[in-house]
């Protein structure tokens, strides 16, 4: 039980971390309106409301697998899905099996 609450609180702290980092980097793209990280199923997902959409869009990256070599801690992307199949489509064929390496204040939260 209390494993499950330390996680929980690392997975909130996670998806805090997150949004905000995703809202800077796309913002000219749309918002991230929320975003929930689960860390036991290796599993992230956003809600949008992305530039030209009447509606919001969920998509999930429904697994990753983390890496590491030396110091330093990397992500890679593996399976997507979202509530547009051309998104889905997008995130396959760009971001799937790609390796991004993570900042040292997320990899303090794993």
């Amino acid at each position: 039980m209390l494993s499950s609450l330390v996680r929980g609180a690392k997975d909130g702290a996670l998806a805090l971390s997150m949004k905000a980092f995703l809202n800077e980097k796309l913002g000219m793209y749309g918002e991230i309106l929320e975003c929930a990280v689960d860390t036991k199923a290796n599993r992230v997902m956003l809600k949008a409301h992305l530039k030209g959409e009447a509606h919001t869009v969920t998509a999930a990256i429904e697994r990753y697998d983390l890496e590491r070599e030396g110091t330093d801690q990397y992500i890679v992307l593996k399976q997507f899905s979202s509530s547009r199949e051309w998104l889905t489509l997008v995130l396959q064929r760009f971001f799937s099996d790609k390796r991004y390496k993570l900042p040292s204040a997320v990899t303090k939260l794993l």
